[in-house]
């Protein structure tokens, strides 16, 4: 099944950040402030993919739901229904016009060169190089590069207005850029349990360790 470049990258950055302590800056207080007494998100949003001349790729919709620590739920609507639940020890990935799970160790599914933004208690400075891009589009701007070389995305970029992340942006090692606006965000809503669980539906395949 594939994976889209948000469900396997993106999130492993937002979910270091629900994870991460930062040391703040001047530029860096407002994402501080988005970081502080954070324990779940709810949001909407609009992914799109741009290749290296700029041109638009895909479009797609869905919703994420984040719990402190180590969870999430990411439903893709639109064009593919395709669903992602971390629920602490596995993922789960569901595609449904294959009609196929996929299960794997969340530590395993979420390894890699991103990887290292889920070490819980590092300062994202110790793994990234931090720079303060100023106002943009409405938002300030900061852009991350990873220190490790071998890592398959050459930064991020994160958009903060006020106290809520707006937008990420994620460009890989062939000048593709991925964007994710979010439409809608909700500080800490009570989410129940059952958003971070995950049973096959009857008659599809399952491939991986359960």
């Amino acid at each position: 099944m594939p994976i889209k470049p948000l469900g396997h990258v993106l999130l492993l950055l937002l979910l270091a950040l629900l994870f991460t302590p930062l040391q703040a800056a001047e530029g860096q207080q407002r994402l501080e402030a988005f970081l502080k007494d954070l324990s779940s998100m709810e949001a909407g949003f609009v992914q799109t993919l741009h290749d290296a001349r700029g041109e638009l790729v895909e479009q797609s919709h869905g919703r994420l739901w984040l719990s402190r620590p180590g969870r999430f739920r990411l439903h893709y609507v639109n064009p593919y229904d395709q669903l992602y639940v971390a629920d602490g020890q596995r993922v789960w990935m569901y595609d449904r016009d294959l009609e196929q799970v996929t299960v794997r160790p969340q530590t395993e599914a979420l390894s890699g060169a991103p990887a290292l933004l889920m070490t819980a208690g590092d300062p994202l400075e110790e793994n990234f190089s931090i720079e303060e891009l100023g106002l943009h589009e409405g938002f300030y701007w900061l852009e991350l590069t990873p220190r490790d070389r071998d890592s398959n995305f050459d930064f991020v970029r994160l958009a903060i207005e006020d106290r809520t992340l707006r937008a990420m942006e994620m460009v890989d090692g062939f000048g593709q850029t991925t964007r994710l606006l979010f439409e809608t965000v909700e500080r800490n809503p009570a989410l129940s349990e059952e958003a971070f669980r995950f049973t096959p539906p009857p008659g599809v395949d399952v491939i991986g360790e359960r």
